[in-house]
């Protein structure tokens, strides 16, 4: 049975004492370059590596929707383990359980954090994370009297590999596996096959039909939560906890001093990097490229659309708290709790 359980929510609150945040200067455009290349080295250009094994004149035809199917199949493959999605009764007694502990659990013992202003928190969980990114390659930002050497040539083209039909399609092939998973996991016909239309049709037809528990908290607001726990654990990581006027200087001057490199790539470096963070995993688009390439999608063309879904933001909102609580803490935040009487 999920549930948000007191203790985690009570260390969250005993561990994260912010007060007011910080204004930052303007990030630099070299500290984001420099976090950015790695990713953008021809020999790691995951857009050049999908390209090069990319055949998809051997594809056949598919669509889900605009990829609405999914998000929602990563959604539930997240709640595998913590619901019951194959006994509806149990999964709604879950959901409204849920958000009974939100309600009683979280918001009194973290609502508080939505006071902050959300956007300078934003910027600062954003240096945190450039800062993490680089000293994940090595290098350590408050200790670096140069930029770091581009490690390709200033000629290299920044216009992506894949044209937009195929970026399209890369996308929809490295979300196969996630669906595959979740009808592996509830027992539904294989993806491809004759009857899997009919199988995850009832399945997310069935879902459609549920309605989203009563919650006198707004999801705005829980939303806001999620994104303030996330900053302020990411920030914690970079920098340790708290805002000293020390601890400010310090990254106030670290990022003076990038403000003066020169990292010679052009803003459409930026882009390409953005658009490469869409692209699913290559061993996701591998698999998925086996999976449509097939004799189970046989078939000239293989269509599936799901249904709204009213549980969707519900949905979406627990597993942000979730995601958040547990980067926060370490911490499962759905857990066994020893004093709920279906336990």
């Amino acid at each position: 049975m999920p549930c948000f359980c007191t203790g985690p929510a009570e260390h969250v609150r005993n561990y994260y004492d912010w007060g007011i945040t910080p204004l930052l200067p303007t990030l630099p455009l070299s500290l984001k370059l420099a976090a950015a290349l790695p990713a953008l080295d021809p020999a790691n250009r995951l857009d050049m590596q999908i390209a090069a094994m990319f055949e998809p004149a051997r594809l056949p035809r598919l669509d889900f929707g605009g990829g609405a199917a999914f998000q929602l199949a990563a959604t539930f493959n997240l709640m595998v383990g913590s619901f019951k999605l194959d006994d509806l009764p149990m999964f709604e007694m879950q959901m409204q359980q849920a958000a009974a502990s939100i309600e009683s659990n979280v918001w009194p013992r973290l609502g508080y954090l939505t006071t902050l202003k959300l956007q300078p928190l934003i910027n600062y969980a954003l240096v945190a994370r450039l800062v993490l990114d680089l000293q994940d390659f090595g290098l350590d930002p408050f200790e670096m009297a140069s930029e770091p050497p581009v490690p390709f040539s200033h000629s290299f083209s920044f216009s992506p590999a894949l044209s937009r039909p195929h970026l399209e399609m890369v996308k929809i092939l490295g979300g196969l596996p996630a669906l595959a998973m979740l009808g592996e996991t509830l027992s539904l016909p294989p993806l491809g096959s004759p009857d899997s239309y009919s199988g995850l049709g009832n399945f997310f037809g069935k879902m459609a039909d549920l309605r989203p528990p009563h919650l006198s908290i707004p999801l705005p607001m829980l939303t806001k939560l999620a994104l303030v726990l996330e900053s302020l654990a990411t920030i914690n990581e970079a920098f340790g906890q708290g805002f000293s006027p020390a601890k400010v200087r310090r990254v106030q001057l670290m990022l003076q001093n990038w403000s003066h490199f020169n990292i010679p790539l052009p803003l459409e470096a930026l882009r390409l990097n953005a658009m490469l963070q869409t692209l699913p995993a290559l061993e996701d688009f591998r698999l998925g490229e086996r999976m449509a390439g097939s004799s189970s999608f046989a078939a000239p063309s293989f269509h599936f659309s799901p249904p709204r879904l009213a549980i969707a933001p519900f949905l979406n909102v627990m597993l942000a708290l979730q995601g958040s609580l547990q980067f926060a803490i370490d911490m499962p935040a759905f857990d066994m709790c020893g004093l709920c009487p279906f336990a």
